[in-house]
Protein backbone atom coordinates (compact mmCIF):
# COMPACT_ATOMS: atom_id res chain seq x y z
CA UNK A 1 0.00 0.00 0.00
CA UNK A 2 1.78 3.47 -1.00
CA UNK A 3 1.46 6.16 1.13
CA UNK A 4 0.19 9.40 -0.21
CA UNK A 5 3.14 11.61 -0.45
CA UNK A 6 3.21 15.03 1.48
CA UNK A 7 4.02 18.91 0.44
CA UNK A 8 6.30 20.26 2.43
CA UNK A 9 7.21 23.98 2.15
CA UNK A 10 9.87 25.77 3.80
CA UNK A 11 8.94 28.95 4.20
CA UNK A 12 11.80 31.85 4.86
CA UNK A 13 12.15 31.40 7.71
CA UNK A 14 16.03 31.93 9.62
CA UNK A 15 17.38 32.99 5.94
CA UNK A 16 20.79 31.94 5.85
CA UNK A 17 20.48 29.31 8.76
CA UNK A 18 17.72 27.60 6.70
CA UNK A 19 20.06 27.39 3.50
CA UNK A 20 23.28 26.06 5.88
CA UNK A 21 20.79 23.13 7.08
CA UNK A 22 20.03 22.53 3.46
CA UNK A 23 23.42 23.15 2.09
CA UNK A 24 26.11 22.83 4.78
CA UNK A 25 28.43 24.29 2.31
CA UNK A 26 27.04 27.95 2.26
CA UNK A 27 28.54 27.85 5.49
CA UNK A 28 31.82 28.10 3.43
CA UNK A 29 31.16 31.37 2.31
CA UNK A 30 28.93 33.07 5.38
CA UNK A 31 31.19 32.81 7.79
CA UNK A 32 34.21 34.50 5.51
CA UNK A 33 31.88 36.39 4.17
CA UNK A 34 30.84 38.26 7.65
CA UNK A 35 34.40 37.98 8.97
CA UNK A 36 35.53 40.31 5.96
CA UNK A 37 32.57 42.72 6.04
CA UNK A 38 33.25 43.10 9.79
CA UNK A 39 36.82 43.49 9.09
CA UNK A 40 35.90 46.62 6.34
CA UNK A 41 33.43 48.05 8.99
CA UNK A 42 35.90 48.24 11.84
CA UNK A 43 39.03 49.16 9.39
CA UNK A 44 36.52 52.28 8.06
CA UNK A 45 35.22 53.31 11.07
CA UNK A 46 39.57 53.56 12.60
CA UNK A 47 40.28 55.90 9.42
CA UNK A 48 37.08 57.90 9.91
CA UNK A 49 37.40 58.22 13.98
CA UNK A 50 41.73 58.89 13.46
CA UNK A 51 41.90 56.49 15.80
CA UNK A 52 45.88 55.65 16.70
CA UNK A 53 47.75 52.31 16.82
CA UNK A 54 45.12 50.58 14.65
CA UNK A 55 46.68 47.42 13.90
CA UNK A 56 46.22 46.69 17.79
CA UNK A 57 42.82 47.93 18.16
CA UNK A 58 41.76 45.70 15.13
CA UNK A 59 43.33 42.70 16.37
CA UNK A 60 41.68 43.16 19.86
CA UNK A 61 38.28 43.43 18.27
CA UNK A 62 37.28 42.01 15.16
CA UNK A 63 36.99 38.55 16.59
CA UNK A 64 34.64 40.03 18.73
CA UNK A 65 33.00 42.24 16.79
CA UNK A 66 32.70 38.88 14.64
CA UNK A 67 31.59 36.72 17.04
CA UNK A 68 28.63 38.92 18.90
CA UNK A 69 27.79 39.67 15.14
CA UNK A 70 27.00 35.70 14.83
CA UNK A 71 25.08 35.42 18.24
CA UNK A 72 22.69 38.36 17.41
CA UNK A 73 21.56 36.89 13.52
CA UNK A 74 20.93 33.72 15.38
CA UNK A 75 19.15 35.62 18.06
CA UNK A 76 17.16 37.66 15.38
CA UNK A 77 16.61 33.73 14.10
CA UNK A 78 15.73 32.22 16.55
CA UNK A 79 12.97 35.12 16.84
CA UNK A 80 11.86 33.76 13.22
CA UNK A 81 11.86 30.02 14.69
CA UNK A 82 9.57 30.52 17.63
CA UNK A 83 7.01 32.95 15.28
CA UNK A 84 7.32 29.59 12.69
CA UNK A 85 7.19 26.85 15.04
CA UNK A 86 6.01 28.04 18.25
CA UNK A 87 3.13 30.37 17.21
CA UNK A 88 2.84 28.45 13.31
CA UNK A 89 2.90 32.01 11.91
CA UNK A 90 2.15 30.76 8.41
CA UNK A 91 3.09 34.26 6.35
CA UNK A 92 6.83 34.46 7.48
CA UNK A 93 7.84 36.09 4.25
CA UNK A 94 5.60 39.20 4.98
CA UNK A 95 7.69 42.49 6.05
CA UNK A 96 5.81 42.52 9.44
CA UNK A 97 7.33 39.05 10.46
CA UNK A 98 10.67 39.49 10.01
CA UNK A 99 11.57 42.99 9.81
CA UNK A 100 11.47 42.86 13.81
CA UNK A 101 14.01 39.98 13.45
CA UNK A 102 16.50 42.74 11.97
CA UNK A 103 15.35 45.20 14.47
CA UNK A 104 16.15 42.98 17.00
CA UNK A 105 19.25 41.31 15.90
CA UNK A 106 20.38 45.14 15.10
CA UNK A 107 19.83 46.03 18.84
CA UNK A 108 21.99 43.16 20.19
CA UNK A 109 24.86 43.79 17.66
CA UNK A 110 24.51 47.27 19.09
CA UNK A 111 24.02 46.45 22.80
CA UNK A 112 27.23 43.67 22.74
CA UNK A 113 29.44 46.04 21.16
CA UNK A 114 28.85 48.79 23.53
CA UNK A 115 28.83 46.93 26.70
CA UNK A 116 31.12 44.20 25.84
CA UNK A 117 33.55 44.67 23.01
CA UNK A 118 33.94 48.62 23.08
CA UNK A 119 33.64 48.75 26.89
CA UNK A 120 37.41 50.75 26.99
CA UNK A 121 36.81 52.85 24.37
CA UNK A 122 36.22 56.64 25.44
CA UNK A 123 32.73 58.55 24.77
CA UNK A 124 31.54 58.76 21.52
CA UNK A 125 33.47 56.54 19.54
CA UNK A 126 32.08 53.82 21.27
CA UNK A 127 28.59 54.96 21.10
CA UNK A 128 29.72 55.68 17.42
CA UNK A 129 31.10 52.01 16.57
CA UNK A 130 28.80 50.75 17.83
CA UNK A 131 26.05 52.19 16.16
CA UNK A 132 27.41 51.85 13.21
CA UNK A 133 28.29 48.44 13.55
CA UNK A 134 24.12 47.72 14.33
CA UNK A 135 23.23 49.47 11.06
CA UNK A 136 25.95 48.42 8.78
CA UNK A 137 25.94 44.24 9.71
CA UNK A 138 22.36 44.10 10.49
CA UNK A 139 21.16 40.40 9.12
CA UNK A 140 19.45 42.08 5.80
CA UNK A 141 18.78 38.65 4.50
CA UNK A 142 16.46 38.04 6.88
CA UNK A 143 14.04 40.20 3.73
CA UNK A 144 14.55 38.15 1.14
CA UNK A 145 12.10 35.47 0.71
CA UNK A 146 13.39 32.08 0.20
CA UNK A 147 11.19 31.17 -2.92
CA UNK A 148 14.04 34.04 -4.73
CA UNK A 149 16.29 31.37 -4.33
CA UNK A 150 15.06 28.39 -5.63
Amino acid sequence: MKHPQRELKLYNVIFPVWMMMLFPTVWLIVLPGNFIIDSLVLIICMFALKMEEKKRFYLRHVFLVFAFGLLSDLIGSGYLFLLTFGFEVRHIDALYVTLPAVLIAAACIFALNYFITFRKVEGKARRTLSLVFAIATAPYTFLIPLNWIY
